[in-house]
């Protein structure tokens, strides 16, 4: 995790859901660092209380882009509510989406080790609660976890996704840091990092997350306890979605 930022609240007008998407559109695919550096205070400016509000009303208010967003979110594996606003749909183009993590958790699911990587480098903005994660680097000495490659794929091309897993062996992993990253800050993190998020235990955590073109085309799973077989992801339903939605406007509200 990297370029941790916490900027004044920007000034810049709300965007409509069509605005941001003409937004992401435009954006150059290169990895220089003005390109990364302004990447990061773009999702900073969208995941101010002022635009996030805005966006999220717009959304609940529009009974089609709910639908749309809705047939391609679901829950995670990883245990956060995955909430995919714009996707530009191809490899190459970049994606802006939700991650609420809501809980009460079991402690087994507290404990789940789904350590990983990511096929892109993203840059995320905290909207609620603090992100708090565990960074790995392989290391000879560190503990042996089973790796496996996740690669995620559509099917029929609309909100199937299908979730498929290659045993590679064993590797060791270290913990190299465990950074927290509280609401109202910005970070980036490459797509070859290693890490886990340690879920919240009290309240909700929400992220916006700016993930960029695609750096390779699977994402290494760490884990001693997880069965991995093919699956697919269950979508939400409008109804489902709009709750979600209504949970993370409610906290933006109560923290103002």
């Amino acid at each position: 995790m990297t370029s941790v930022v916490a900027q004044e609240t920007p000034t810049t007008a709300p965007l409509s859901l069509r605005q941001v998407a003409d937004t992401l559109d435009r954006l150059p695919v290169d990895r220089s660092e003005p390109t990364i550096a302004a990447n990061l205070d773009l999702v900073h400016q969208l995941g101010q209380p002022g635009p996030m509000t805005g966006l999220l009303r717009e959304i609940l208010a529009d009974d089609k882009a709910l639908a749309a967003i809705a047939a391609r979110s679901y829950p995670h594996t990883n245990h956060f509510d995955k909430i995919v606003l714009v996707d530009s749909g191809t490899a190459l183009g970049y994606r802006l989406t939700l991650h609420l993590w809501n809980p009460p958790y079991s402690d087994a699911e507290a404990e789940d080790e789904q350590i990983h990587d990511h096929r892109f480098s993203f840059w995320s903005h905290v909207v609620l609660g603090t992100l708090t994660s565990q960074n790995f680097v392989r290391d000879a000495t560190g503990v042996q976890f089973g790796e496996y490659q996740y690669i995620p794929e559509k099917i029929n091309d609309v909100a199937t996704v299908g979730n498929y897993y290659v045993n590679v062996g064993t590797s060791p992993l270290l913990e190299a840091d465990r950074p927290a990253v509280p609401q109202g800050h910005s970070y980036s993190l490459d797509f070859a990092q290693i890490h886990r998020v340690l879920l919240p235990r009290t309240s909700p955590t929400c992220t916006l997350v700016l993930r960029g073109p695609r750096q390779k085309n699977y994402a290494s799973v760490f884990s001693n306890s997880q069965k991995y077989d093919p699956s697919a992801n269950e979508m939400f339903s409008p109804d489902q979605l709009a709750e979600k939605l209504r949970i993370i406007l409610g906290h933006i509200a109560a923290s103002a």
